[in-house]
C-alpha cells in the first residue's frame, strides 16, 4: 500500500490554494472513533491519483475546490481555511443540499475519500487486512512471459499472429489460434503481476493495474479499464453473464446476419465457461447479503439468483477489483495465457504498440516502445488489436485507419453504474465476502441490473456521499451496511472517443432523460428490496438525498425529479467504438473482425461489441473472441 509521508507537515508554510485544499480535506474527513483525520498525506496522495487518471481530472479537481472556496467567501466573507471548524461543518452541510455546489463538493469528497481511507493506518483502523503472500510457486509457463525491457531491441521477432492486448478479447483469440497451430506473440502494455502484488490497496491498484479516464458531459463518469497481463479480467468481480437473447436478436437484426443467433453462439459460450470453470458462487462465501436480497425479492415476488462466477472455490478473501489474492478467479492471465504458452506462444509485457507495419496493402506486424523508450518490432502474417473500447479507436486514429465510415470512436455505450446501501439490523461484514455474489434477475430485460456490491473497508466510505461529521457517523455502522450496485443499459449509443492534447483520450458522453429515469427507477427498486428485507435506513449514492431515514423521506425520494448532474456514476464497461458491419461505408470492421481498409488487421475486444448489454460484458467479449478465432483462421487459411 502507499505509505508516503508529507514533505511539509507545517500547513502554515503552504501556498494559499494548498491551505484551502488541506482545510477542505480536513473538514470533509474530520476523523473520529479511532480514524485519523485527513491531513497533508491525504492531499498529496489525492493529487498524485488525479494526475494519474488524467490531467483533465486534476484540472477539474482544482477547479471544484476553487469554486467551493469562492462560495465560502460569498457566504461568510472569509476563505474556507480561515473559518473555524463549526462554521466549516455548517457550510459543508449547506453545500450538500445546494443544487449548484453539491456536485463540486461530491467530486472533491470522492477524491479525498478514495485516497485517505487507503492509507495503511486508516485502512487498519477500519478493520482492513493487508495481503501478505510469499514463496509463490514458479510454474513452467512463467518463462514464456518476458518484460520488453529484457528483450534485445535489435532482434526482430517473427510470428504468424501478433495480438496486442491480453484481456477478454486478446487472450482468448490468441489462445484459440495457438490451439490451431499458429505461432502467436502477445504484446501487453501493462506489466505482469501475480497474487503477491495484489495487496488490497485501492490507490496502488489504480496506479499499477488500471488505465483511467473520465467522460465529459452532463454526468461525468470515471472510467476504469485494466492495464496488465490479463487486462480487465484480472481486476473485475468475476461475474459471468451470457449475452441476453434479446440482445443477440438485436445484433442480428441490425447487422443483417444470423451469425449471432443464440443457437450459433451457445457453443462459444459453453467453451468459454468450461475454460473459466464458471460455477455458481458459494452462498456462504457470498455472505448475509445473499439472504437479505433473497428475502426482499421474495417479499416482492421478484426473480433472483446466485451469481455465476469464474472463481471456483472462492471464499471472498479480498476485493476482486484490486486483484485476486488467492488466484481463485480464473482471469485470462491464469486460464488462457498459460495454455497459450504451452502451445508455443510468448508474451512481451510492458510494450506499448505505436505503429502497424504495412506492406503491399496488408498489416504485417507492429512496432512497440518499452519503458526505456526502445523500439521493438514484431513481424507477423496478421495483427489482432485488442486494446479495449477506448484505447483501440485512439490507436487506429493515430494510424490513419478506420475513419472512412465516420463511425470510428463513435457509438460508445458505458453501462452507467452507481451504488445504493442499506443499514440492516444483522451484521453484514461486507469486506469478508464475495463482492458480487448475488443479483436480481427480475428487471434485467428492462435495462436495470441490481447486484450485491460489497466493498473492502478502504473503498466503502466512497459509497456515502455525505461529508464531515455526518460521514463519520455513517461509518460507525459499517459492519451492518449492505451495499448494492445499480447498473443500467444505456438508452442510446451517443458516446464519442477522440484524441485530445498529448494524445490523451477525450470521452464525450451524455445521459439522456430516459437514462436518468431508468437510474432513478433502479434506485427505487433497490430501495424497495432493502425495505422489504428489513432495512432501517437507506443511503443512495446520489446528490439530492444522501440519507433516507423513514417512509416520509422515501416518498420524497421516489417523487424526485432527478437530473443527470444529481448522479454519481462510474463505468467499467465501455463498448462499441469500432462498429462491426458488412458495409465499409457504415462500419469499421467486417463480420470477421477484419478492418475494412487494411487486410490482415483485426479488432477483437469490447470496441466491436454492439452495446449495451445490460449485464457485465466479460463472457460476451470472450465468446465473440472465440468465434473470431474461427473466422480469422479461415481468413488466414
Amino acid at each position: 500500500m502507499f505509505d508516503l509521508r508529507p514533505t511539509d507537515p507545517d500547513s502554515r508554510a503552504l501556498p494559499e490554494e494548498r491551505r484551502v485544499a488541506l482545510a477542505l480535506a480536513e473538514a470533509i474527513i474530520p476523523g473520529g472513533a479511532g480514524i485519523r483525520p485527513a491531513d497533508e498525506l491525504t492531499l498529496k496522495l489525492t493529487e498524485e491519483v488525479t494526475d494519474h487518471v488524467s490531467p483533465w481530472a486534476t484540472k477539474a479537481f482544482r477547479a471544484a475546490m476553487g469554486l467551493l472556496d469562492r462560495a465560502a467567501v460569498l457566504s461568510t466573507g472569509r476563505r474556507f481555511h480561515k473559518l473555524d471548524r463549526a462554521r466549516q461543518q455548517r457550510l459543508l452541510q449547506k453545500w450538500e443540499q445546494d443544487p449548484v455546489l453539491r456536485g463540486p463538493l461530491t467530486a472533491v469528497a470522492f477524491a479525498f475519500k478514495f485516497t485517505h481511507f487507503d492509507t495503511p493506518e486508516v485502512y487498519r483502523s477500519l478493520g482492513g487486512k493487508l495481503n501478505v503472500v510469499q514463496n509463490l510457486e514458479q510454474p513452467r509457463w512463467l518463462s514464456g512471459i518476458t518484460p520488453a525491457t529484457e528483450w534485445d531491441a535489435d532482434e526482430e521477432i517473427e510470428c504468424e499472429v501478433v495480438v496486442v492486448g491480453t484481456g477478454a478479447g486478446g487472450a482468448v483469440v490468441g489462445k484459440e489460434l495457438a490451439d490451431r497451430g499458429y505461432a502467436v506473440v502477445f504484446v501487453e502494455e501493462g506489466g505482469h503481476y501475480r497474487r503477491d502484488s495484489f495487496t488490497g490497496s485501492s490507490v496502488q491498484a489504480h496506479f499499477d493495474f488500471y488505465r483511467g479516464s473520465v467522460s465529459l458531459g452532463n454526468a461525468p463518469m470515471a472510467i476504469f479499464m485494466g492495464r496488465l497481463v490479463g487486462g480487465s479480467t484480472a481486476v473485475n468481480t468475476g461475474s459471468c453473464f451470457r449475452t441476453p437473447g434479446w440482445v443477440l436478436d438485436r445484433w442480428c437484426e441490425e447487422l443483417g446476419t444470423d451469425a449471432f443467433e443464440s443457437e450459433r453462439m451457445t457453443p462459444h459460450f459453453e467453451k468459454v465457461e468450461r475454460t473459466l470453470s464458471v460455477e455458481p458462487a458459494d452462498l456462504k462465501a457470498a455472505g448475509p447479503i445473499a439472504d437479505l436480497m433473497a428475502r426482499g425479492c421474495d417479499a416482492l415476488g421478484w426473480e433472483h439468483r446466485v451469481m455465476l462466477r469464474n472463481a471456483p472455490g472462492c471464499q471472498g478473501e479480498g476485493f476482486c477489483d484490486f486483484g485476486c489474492r488467492t488466484d481463485a478467479r480464473k482471469s485470462t492471465n491464469l486460464s488462457y495465457i498459460p495454455p497459450s504458452i504451452e502451445k508455443g506462444a510468448m508474451v512481451l509485457s510492458g510494450l506499448r504498440a505505436t505503429e502497424i507495419l504495412r506492406e503491399n496493402g496488408r498489416a504485417v506486424g507492429i512496432v512497440g516502445v518499452d519503458a526505456h523508450g526502445r523500439q521493438l518490432r514484431v513481424r507477423s502474417n496478421a495483427v489482432i488489436f485488442s486494446g479495449g473500447a477506448i484505447p483501440t479507436p485512439l490507436f487506429l486514429m493515430k494510424q490513419g485507419l478506420g475513419g472512412a465510415s465516420g463511425q470510428l470512436g463513435r457509438n460508445l455505450t458505458m453501462h452507467p453504474s452507481t451504488g445504493f446501501s442499506a443499514l440492516m439490523e444483522e451484521r453484514i461484514d461486507a469486506h469478508r465476502h464475495i463482492p458480487q455474489g448475488y443479483f436480481v434477475e427480475e428487471h434485467i430485460k428492462d435495462g436495470i441490473l441490481i447486484n450485491a456490491a460489497q466493498p473492502d473497508r478502504n473503498f466503502a466510505p466512497i459509497l456515502f456521499p455525505q461529508t464531515g461529521d455526518r460521514l463519520m457517523r455513517a461509518l460507525e455502522d459499517l459492519d451492518h451496511i449492505a451495499s448494492f450496485g445499480v447498473l443500467i443499459a444505456d438508452d442510446t449509443a451517443n458516446g464519442v472517443v477522440y484524441p485530445g492534447p498529448g494524445g490523451l483520450p477525450i470521452v464525450k458522453y451524455n445521459l439522456t432523460g430516459a437514462d436518468v429515469k431508468r437510474m432513478h427507477r433502479g434506485f427505487v427498486l433497490a430501495g424497495e428490496m432493502a425495505w422489504a428485507a428489513g432495512a432501517k435506513r437507506l443511503h443512495p449514492v446520489c446528490v439530492p438525498m444522501h440519507v433516507i431515514d423513514d417512509m416520509d423521506d422515501w416518498r420524497r425520494f421516489r417523487e424526485l425529479d432527478m437530473s443527470a448532474s444529481d448522479l454519481m456514476l462510474t463505468s467499467y464497461h465501455p463498448l462499441g467504438t469500432c462498429k462491426m458491419g458488412k458495409d465499409p461505408k457504415t462500419s469499421v470492421v467486417d463480420l470477421n473482425h477484419e478492418m475494412h481498409d487494411l487486410p490482415g488487421l483485426f479488432v477483437v475486444d469490447g470496441s466491436t461489441v454492439p452495446g449495451p448489454l445490460g449485464v457485465n460484458p466479460q463472457i460476451t467479449i470472450m465468446a465473440m473472441a472465440t468465434r473470431a478465432a474461427e473466422r480469422i483462421s479461415e481468413v488466414l487459411g
